[in-house]
């Protein structure tokens, strides 16, 4: 929910001759000067039209803030043309918005720092932010009218515990790549998001997974205006987003130039892993925070792009020190309940290393031993894979690496359709072995001839008591047994 003091208004307004102060702030303004150096009179029209199309009528642009913030209170859900997203971000980049809420380098919605920085990172930022609005101008008659929709997701704990308990023997389609997330087209693009989204995309000295998505797709830095930060039950996507420019590089490396054309369209989803500086992961309580956290994303994503694979990654496996392999059980685990739950035809959940060797090796050796049994990925043994991990670390097995990460692919691998029919062959033997003690003791019965039959009952053996009473004892400890270990886990799922 948007409280009053999250909410943006435009700066200095009202106030008399308010349209001559933006023109004088859009004229004064040297940075946005060489955008169009190679495309020659094209300077003087573009500040004509921001002047005369986009920043004409203040009470509008007013108007359309608040009842951005109304939506978005009433629905979690908004759609915006990219031509309304445009004129956010020239409100941002001109500097005309304010609100009473700040948060050191997030949320900011003034681009005042970046344009007035010297420094190597703020430059590379700025022409992000530049060639989207060089690029924006020159296509607008095509693209101005094309919608971009924000819509958050938040799941019930106690449904998520229902739809975790009763997913079973759901099969998913996986692939490990060296790719970066962004590198698959029309794909859903995982945003390593902090809580606050955008994270530090405007500030002048960080530029991490979340801040390079942002600026490669900019129209969802508009996102910082009215999406407030998200709790951990939480995840928010953006559906239809253009890329306006592409990169090399990490944090202080990073380079940006233009792209080649704006034909593909990619989705953002935002979910924040949370960070163990000095905490462990492993505990049951974290583990289930990262599975709701990151089943609310892959939910919301493949109930709206369901026609869009996952594209994600190392989530939370940076400067917030996640574990790569338990991560991406995590994420694995948590897809298979979204599939399991909202059945779309075809999906796939992608996992890119980028540089991590290792953990692409564990991908496409997993993928080698599935394929040689002729078997796919099963929830029910990510769910195992997970168990044996966790208490692999908080019980400091004397294992070595090797010896674990074989454990797991064993798990992992385990045919489940051969473990049922293994069960359903010992279930179909103890109901033959039942039915053929019944008819041994019906038979017994007619044997008997009727001239020995006593006309009244003879006492019962007390041996024969002592019998069916430990048989009863031992039936109740199994319920009881039985009952404890349902209830373990249940209470597992719960926190």
């Amino acid at each position: 929910m948007v409280n009053d003091q999250f909410k943006c208004h435009l700066k200095s307004y009202p106030q008399d001759n308010y349209l001559e102060y933006v023109k004088n702030i859009i004229d004064s303004e040297q940075t946005i000067l060489n955008i169009f150096n190679d495309y020659q009179g094209q300077q003087e029209e573009f500040q004509e039209y921001i002047k005369t199309k986009i920043l004409n009528n203040p009470q509008q642009l007013e108007e359309n803030l608040q009842q951005t913030y109304q939506q978005w209170n009433q629905q979690f859900k908004i759609s915006l043309t990219r031509k309304e997203i445009f004129t956010l971000i020239i409100l941002m980049y001109y500097g005309l918005l304010e609100r009473d809420f700040s948060m050191g380098g997030f949320y900011i919605i003034n681009m005042k720092s970046i344009r007035q920085s010297q420094n190597y990172l703020s430059q590379q930022k700025l022409k992000c932010i530049k060639n989207y609005i060089k690029l924006f101008y020159i296509y607008k008659d095509t693209i101005q009218n094309q919608s971009v929709v924000f819509s958050k997701n938040s799941v019930n704990k106690d449904e998520f515990l229902g739809k975790y308990e009763n997913s079973n023997y759901q099969n998913i389609d996986f692939e490990f790549t060296k790719l970066k997330n962004e590198d698959h087209k029309n794909s859903t693009v995982v945003d390593f998001a902090d809580q606050n989204i955008g994270g530090l995309v405007l500030d002048t000295r960080n530029c991490a997974q979340e801040e390079i998505v942002m600026l490669i797709f900019p129209e969802a830095i508009v996102s910082m205006i009215f999406i407030p930060q998200m709790t951990e039950i939480e995840a928010v996507l953006i559906e239809n987003l253009k890329k306006y420019s592409n990169y090399t590089g990490y944090e202080q490396t990073f380079q940006s130039f233009p792209p080649q054309d704006l034909n593909e369209s990619y989705n953002l989803l935002a979910i924040d892993a949370k960070p163990f500086y000095s905490e462990n992961q492993f505990t049951e309580e974290n583990i289930y925070r990262e599975l709701i956290k990151s089943y609310a994303g892959f939910e919301l994503s493949i109930k709206n792009q369901p026609n869009c694979y996952i594209s994600t990654g190392r989530w939370g496996c940076g400067i917030f020190r996640g574990d790569p392999i338990l991560k991406t059980l995590i994420q694995f685990l948590s897809f298979a309940i979204a599939i399991n739950q909202v059945k779309p035809i075809n999906q796939k959940i992608i996992i890119n290393c980028v540089t991590d060797q290792q953990l692409f090796s564990f991908g496409k050796q997993l993928e080698e031993q599935l394929k040689q049994k002729g078997i796919q990925l099963n929830l029910i043994n990510l769910k195992k894979a997970i168990s044996y991990l966790q208490n692999y670390q908080l019980q400091a097995l004397n294992q070595n690496e090797y010896i674990k990460i074989n454990t797991i692919y064993e798990i992992l691998t385990e045919d489940i359709p051969q473990i049922e029919e293994k069960v359903q062959d010992n279930k179909d033997q103890i109901q033959f072995q039942d039915a053929q003690e019944n008819q041994r003791i019906i038979d017994q019965s007619q044997e008997v001839p009727q001239n020995q039959i006593e006309p009244r009952s003879e006492p019962q053996d007390p041996q024969n008591n002592k019998t069916n009473f430990k048989k009863g004892t031992q039936l109740i400890v199994a319920i009881v047994a039985i009952s404890i270990i349902g209830y373990k886990v249940k209470k597992f799922l719960q926190k």
